[in-house]
C-alpha cells in the first residue's frame, strides 16, 4: 500500500538482455544466526479521540480547501457525514501484542499455489495489455501482475472501508499513541481524494477502499492516483477498481516514475561473505558500490553472457529476518529493489514481489516476448 510503511519500514509487509531477469532473485541466500532485535513495547491501550483539536483542525482544512478550487462549505458537508472508524485507528497501530518478525512466514503469504495459479491466469488473460505496458515503461509484466497479486489478490480484495471516512479518521483523529505523528499525510491525501472526487465526478461518500484509503486494484493512495494512474484501455477515463488495463499500465508508470530501469534486474548473482550484516545499512536506497563489496570478500557469480554494467550501478546488501529460527536471509539488491520499496516501504514486501514475480516467469515464459529473451539464468535451468 503506498506511502502506508509496514509496521517494521525496511523489514516486514519481492533486464537487461543476457543479464538476470528483473524478476530474478538469484543472490544465493546467506542464512547467518542472528541476536534477535529488541522486542518494541506494546502500545498502550487505546485513549478516546481528542474532539476539540479534531475541530478545529477540520475547520482549517476546510478553509484550505478554497485555494484548491473546492467550496468550503461543502468539504464542512462532506465531513461532517464522515464517521470516525475506531477499527481505522486500531489498523494503523502496530500489533497490541508483540509478535516475532520471520521472512518465511511472511512470504509464504504470497508465494502460495492459489495466488500463482490465479496470477498466471491474470496474465494470460492480459496479456495484450501487460505486453504494452512492458514495450512502453520497461516494466516486465510479471513484476505488474506480482504487484496486483500482492496488493490485492488480483482485484478480490481492494477494501470495503470508505475511503473519506478512512481518510477522515486519519487525517483529524490519528491514534496518539502511533509511534509517530502522520495525520499531515493523511490530510494531504484526504485534500487530494476530494479534489480527485470533483475532477472524476466520484461521489466521495461512495468510494471504496483500504483502511488508509488505498484504492483499486492497485492500491493507489489519492495522491498517487492522481500523480501517476494511466488511462489505460484508452476509454478517457481512468478507473483503477474496474480496469484491469488501467491499473496494469498505472503500476509500470508508478514504479518507473520512482526509478525502475529498463532491462535492469531486482537482485544480483553476487556471494557474500559468511556475515554480511556489517553490509546492511537498513535504508531505502543503495548506497554502497561493487568495489565496496568486493573489498568486503563479495564475489560475483560467472554467468554465461552476463553484461557487467551491473558493477558501475549503486547496490546494497538487504536483510530477510527469521525471529523464528533467530537466522537473516541475505541477498544483493540492484536500483530496482528499491523502485519496489517506493511502493510499500518494505524490504519484506519488495523481495515478496520479487519472488512472486519469478513463480510467474518460472511457469509462464510466453506471456512477454521481451522477456523470453532474458530468463538464461541459473535460477531458470
Amino acid at each position: 500500500m503506498q506511502g502506508v510503511p509496514a509496521p517494521s519500514a525496511a523489514q516486514d509487509a519481492p533486464a537487461m538482455q543476457g543479464m538476470p531477469p528483473a524478476g530474478a532473485a538469484v543472490s544465493p541466500p546467506v542464512a547467518v544466526p542472528v541476536p534477535p532485535p529488541p522486542q518494541a513495547a506494546a502500545p498502550a491501550p487505546a485513549a478516546a479521540p481528542e474532539r476539540v483539536p479534531a475541530r478545529d483542525a477540520k475547520r482549517d482544512f476546510t478553509a484550505e480547501m478554497a485555494g484548491r478550487g473546492l467550496d468550503p462549505s461543502e468539504v464542512a458537508r462532506l465531513l461532517d457525514q464522515a464517521r470516525y472508524s475506531e477499527t481505522v485507528a486500531r489498523l494503523v497501530l502496530p500489533p497490541s501484542s508483540p509478535t516475532v518478525r520471520s521472512w518465511p512466514r511472511y512470504r509464504s503469504r504470497f508465494i502460495e499455489s492459489r495466488r500463482i495459479k490465479e496470477g498466471l491466469a491474470f496474465q494470460e488473460e492480459h496479456a495484450q495489455t501487460l505486453a504494452r505496458a512492458e514495450d512502453r515503461y520497461g516494466v516486465p509484466a510479471s513484476i505488474i501482475v506480482s504487484v496486483i497479486g500482492v496488493e490485492t489478490f488480483y482485484g478480490r480484495v481492494t477494501g470495503n472501508f470508505r475511503v473519506i471516512d478512512a481518510l477522515s479518521t486519519l487525517a483529524f483523529n490519528y491514534p496518539p499513541q502511533a509511534r509517530s505523528d502522520r495525520s499531515a499525510f493523511f490530510r494531504e491525501q484526504l485534500a487530494q481524494f476530494l479534489v480527485w472526487c470533483k475532477e472524476t465526478g466520484s461521489d466521495p461518500l461512495a468510494v471504496k477502499g483500504s483502511y488508509a484509503g488505498a484504492m483499486g486494484l492497485p492500491q493507489f493512495m489519492p495522491g498517487s492516483l492522481r500523480k501517476f494512474a494511466v488511462d489505460g484501455d484508452g476509454d478517457g477515463r481512468i478507473d483503477l477498481a474496474g480496469s484491469p488495463a488501467d491499473a496494469i499500465l498505472s503500476v509500470a508508470h508508478f514504479l518507473v516514475e520512482h526509478g525502475w530501469q529498463r532491462g535492469q534486474p531486482v537482485f544480483l548473482p553476487i556471494n557474500l561473505p559468511a556475515d554480511p550484516a556489517g553490509l546492511v545499512d537498513g535504508g531505502l536506497k543503495p548506497t554502497l558500490s561493487w568495489a565496496q563489496l568486493q573489498a568486503a570478500g563479495a564475489r560475483a557469480q560467472k554467468v554465461a553472457g552476463m553484461s557487467e554494467e551491473w558493477r558501475d550501478w549503486p547496490l546494497a546488501v538487504i536483510d530477510l529476518y527469521d525471529g523464528a529460527t533467530g537466522t537473516t536471509e541475505y541477498r544483493v539488491a540492484a536500483p530496482n529493489f528499491f523502485a519496489l520499496t517506493e511502493y510499500n516501504r518494505s524490504y519484506f514486501y519488495a523481495a515478496s514481489v520479487t519472488d512472486l514475480a519469478v513463480e510467474l516467469e518460472r511457469r509462464n515464459r510466453v506471456a512477454s516476448r521481451i522477456r523470453v529473451g532474458q530468463l538464461n539464468t541459473p535460477v531458470d535451468r
